[in-house]
């Protein structure tokens, strides 16, 4: 009963630490040339140029989450007043 119950119990652990590593393994990573560290740019990077905003909107370089939740520079659509 000892071993049965030993064996259930490392049968749990390795399918947790499977689990917890598979888990670990889809945690999004920064796009290619994404700022992480350094100075906050207060202006968008040369030769980034805003997205054709749609009617009634105009976009405004952010630095704060994007729509991902991740935090960093990138414009944002802001409905015109």
């Amino acid at each position: 009963m000892k071993r049965l119950l030993l064996t259930a119990a490392s049968l749990a652990l390795a399918t947790g630490l499977g689990t917890a590593g598979a888990l670990a393994a889809n945690i999004a990573q920064p796009a290619p040339g994404t700022i992480v560290y350094g100075p906050i740019p207060a202006a968008p990077l040369a030769g980034m140029i805003a997205p054709t905003p749609l009617a009634g909107f105009h976009y405004e370089w952010v630095y704060g989450y994007d729509h991902h939740a991740v935090y960093k520079a990138h414009w944002e659509a802001v409905r015109n007043s």
